[in-house]
């Protein structure tokens, strides 16, 4: 069996990790200095407890799970199949066949625009939003992934489209004749009895 090449993505996603838990864990850490400083009723050390902890988490974030998770991202592309592998303490790998392939796009946030990031989003058959997102591509990466997959999903639908016309057309010809000869039936003088 073959080694899955798998390919990392940028390192500059490992800062978009950064940038998003900030943005999440800011409003909560100014929100429990605000509570110390203006709400006389609440202890002082309750709020200021509070935004020690969200402070050491976001430490710990961007520190350490950040990197690793950046580490552990990225995607391998086979003849058939895309894979994606992402997590920093539990790891999780997603495979999705070219075949159920619906669309694909890509979008390019604030931050990953700042970054020089994209993120490529496969879209299923049956599904109800994206199945695989890959983040932190290159935008060049991401475009070239994404026609690549789109010229594979066309080479298959028109293969598909060959075996699906020839077997319709041999059923149309067949109903063709039918109707020919229910045609030649109709034009034919009648007998009347006399």
């Amino acid at each position: 069996m073959n080694e899955i090449q798998w390919i990392p993505v940028k390192p500059n996603y490992k800062n978009q990790l950064r940038v998003g838990n900030s943005l999440f864990l800011g409003p909560f850490f100014i929100a429990a200095l605000v509570a110390a400083i203006w709400l006389e009723k609440l202890p002082t050390w309750i709020p200021l407890a509070v935004a020690t902890a969200i402070f050491v988490l976001w430490i710990t974030l961007v520190l350490f799970w950040a990197p690793a998770r950046c580490r552990v991202t990225s995607y391998a592309l086979e003849t058939d199949v895309v894979r994606f592998r992402l997590g920093a303490l539990w790891h999780r790998e997603t495979a999705v066949t070219h075949n159920r392939l619906q669309h694909l796009e890509i979008e390019r946030g604030p931050v990953e625009r700042m970054l020089g990031l994209s993120r490529l989003k496969l879209f299923t058959a049956g599904g109800m939003g994206s199945d695989l997102t890959i983040p932190g591509l290159a935008p060049e990466v991401a475009e070239d992934i994404r026609n690549n997959l789109i010229a594979k999903i066309r080479d298959e639908v028109l293969e598909d489209g060959a075996i699906t016309s020839a077997s319709s057309g041999s059923a149309s010809s067949e109903s063709s004749s039918k109707s020919e000869q229910e045609q030649a039936a109709d034009s034919s003088p009648e007998e009347k009895p006399e």
